[in-house]
């Protein structure tokens, strides 16, 4: 699919959110001069990535959701793609207006910027299709699984997991890491590995893109909450959150959900949370 295209579709769900009566939100201060720039890393589907390494705009979720609120104030959106490590720092520069790019809500970069959720996380365990045996982390045991390397999911997810089947006399986990999560499938996908652990979104969306080849067994339920981040500015944390609101009421997050193979209760967040 061409970026032309991508835009397109992007613009026409947007689109169509408006045509089907969504008031006109209040616009933040950030885009009241008809222009929204919003930092991302382009490199996390299926919230912000680029379809081919030389496509000249992002997609995705993310992406998609930027488009929709641009819309509802009457602005076009720029994008700015660099490293995740980069995006705050790219937002306190006044490079960009706002951060929508798969990055969690948490505590401490809210002493700095303002942040509105929109989509729970979880952890998902992938496996091949036909993997019959494996429905639960403990079927994990005496098996082999392959992890991104650096990923928080060794320390948060296998580790306790080990611990447990170590304390029941069982045998833990083996863990494989690999450079990207890509691999880490690649490794399920001939079998050398029996599952990987990933972000459920991300999960899914590979799972959907696999010819029925993976499958998502088992979720851990997770507290945490991507958000759209943005420098702190009277109201406009406030502007956010009601353009959020807006696109709820009218369907726009169960459409999205659909589209990306993802479950709609992903977008059932508080805004003020």
């Amino acid at each position: 699919m061409t970026m032309i295209r991508l835009a397109s579709c992007a613009t026409l769900l947007a689109t169509v959110v408006l045509s089907a009566g969504v008031a006109k939100a209040e616009p933040p201060t950030f885009a009241a001069d008809g222009e929204i720039g919003v930092c991302t890393t382009a490199a996390f589907p299926p919230l912000s990535f680029k379809e081919h390494p030389a496509d000249a705009a992002p997609t995705g979720i993310d992406i998609e959701i930027a488009e929709a609120l641009a819309a509802q104030w009457n602005a076009k959106v720029n994008y700015t793609v660099t490293e995740f490590a980069g995006l705050l720092p790219t937002l306190g520069a006044g490079r960009c207006d706002v951060i929508v790019s798969g990055i969690y809500i948490n505590a401490k970069r809210r002493e700095t910027y303002d942040g509105v959720p929109y989509m729970k996380s979880a952890t998902a365990m992938v496996t091949k299709a036909g993997s019959d045996t494996i429905k639960v982390p403990e079927d994990l045991s005496g098996k082999v699984i392959a992890l991104e390397a650096g990923a928080y999911y060794k320390e948060e997810r296998i580790g306790p997991l080990n611990e447990a089947l170590t304390a029941k006399g069982l045998p833990p986990v083996e863990v494989q890491e690999y450079p990207t999560q890509q691999a880490a499938y690649q490794q399920v996908l001939v079998g050398r590995v029996d599952a990987t652990v990933t972000e459920e979104a991300e999960g899914a969306y590979r799972a959907s893109r696999s010819d029925g080849a993976l499958t998502l067994p088992y979720i851990w339920a997770s507290d945490f909450k991507y958000g759209i981040y943005s420098r702190r500015d009277g109201g406009d944390a406030a502007a956010v959150k009601a353009g959020l609101k807006a696109l709820k009421e009218k369907g726009f997050f169960g459409d999205l959900a659909r589209k990306y193979g993802l479950d709609p209760a992903l977008f059932d967040v508080d805004y003020d949370s």
